[in-house]
Parts: C-alpha cells; sequence; structure tokens
C-alpha cells in the first residue's frame, strides 16, 4: 500500500520499517544518479547514497515533517558523495553513457555523432566549477525547483537564479566553441 510521503515520514520517524523502505525505493534512482554526477563514479556514488540514507534516517527526528523531504535528502547525498569522493580520491573519471540507443545499429554513423555529442555535453558539465555545476544538475537530473535548489544548497534563490544562468550560458559558449572548431560564435 502506497502512502503520501508526509505520512510515511511520520511512520518512519516511529521506527516502522516499512516505510523506510518505501521511502528508500522512492528517492534511491535519483539519489544514485545525482551522487554519480558528483562524484563521476558508480561505486563511490552507490557507497554515498548508501551513507546518506542511514544518516538521513538516523537524523529523521530532525526533520521538519512541513518541508519538502527531497531537498533535505538531496543536501545530505551531495554532502555524501563529495565526502566520499574526497575520501577515497579516486581522480577525474569521464561520465558513462549506460543505455545504448537499440536503433544504433540501422545508422551506426548516427550514434556514433549522438554519442561524441553527449560526451562533449557532459565534458561542458564538467568544466564547470561546483557553485555551477551542482545548480544545472539539481534543476535538470533531480528535477528540483529553483527554490527546492536554494533550500538544498542553503543560498538565496535570486543567486540559484543567476548560477543557472551562467552555468547554461558557458555551457552553450562550451558547445559552439566545440562545434564551430574553437571560434566563439556567440560573441
Amino acid at each position: 500500500m502506497d502512502y503520501p510521503e508526509q505520512q510515511l515520514i511520520q511512520r518512519a520517524k516511529q521506527g516502522e520499517t516499512a516505510a523506510m523502505e518505501q521511502i528508500f525505493r522512492m528517492h534511491l534512482d535519483s539519489a544514485v544518479r545525482l551522487a554519480y554526477l558528483v562524484t563521476r563514479n558508480w561505486a563511490t556514488a552507490e557507497d554515498a547514497v548508501q551513507e546518506a540514507f542511514v544518516q538521513a534516517f538516523r537524523s529523521l527526528d530532525t526533520f521538519q515533517e512541513h518541508r519538502p523531504f527531497k531537498p533535505w535528502f538531496t543536501r545530505i547525498v551531495i554532502n555524501k558523495a563529495k565526502r566520499t569522493k574526497g575520501r577515497l580520491d579516486r581522480g577525474h573519471l569521464p561520465y558513462e553513457i549506460e543505455e545504448e540507443n537499440v536503433h544504433a545499429s540501422f545508422n551506426p554513423e548516427g550514434s556514433a555523432m549522438e554519442k561524441e555529442g553527449l560526451n562533449q555535453l557532459f565534458e561542458a558539465i564538467n568544466s564547470l566549477d561546483d557553485k555551477h555545476r551542482l545548480p544545472l544538475l539539481l534543476k535538470y537530473v533531480s528535477e528540483l525547483t529553483e527554490a527546492e535548489i536554494a533550500e538544498t544548497l542553503r543560498i538565496p534563490l535570486s543567486t540559484v537564479k543567476s548560477r543557472l544562468y551562467t552555468a547554461r550560458q558557458r555551457l552553450k559558449r562550451n558547445m559552439a566553441a566545440h562545434e564551430g572548431g574553437g571560434r566563439d560564435d556567440l560573441r
């Protein structure tokens, strides 16, 4: 039986493991994806998310039920991912493309170009500093609203908007420069 998230949180605060399991299942995939984008390594991301869930469930009594859960938990995931990455210090690894296009065999040249385009995009995202990369990932990968991003990162909403704008402009310039053979077509 599925319960609204706030009800699950109340039940989890009382120690009900079924409620904790349901919260876990609701947030696992997006938490691992976000941790991966921070750590750039699947194993490190999974370790970070495991630690994040342990901390979240241990700290659940401090969670304010009238607030949304996702920004609170996302902040824990980001902090754990940063710490785990720093602790394991595996260096910069490229993003991996997990799912292959099943139609690629019909158009291998198009598939190669698509993969190259994704790799360029991921390189451009990697080139951003954390203060611009994290809001971008939270908006487009974790699908948080700008207000939730502000709450998660504990920065003003206007700062979130500014950083998102700057990040998108930098990505646009980076991609245009790469497509134009090094020319910046956006001047």
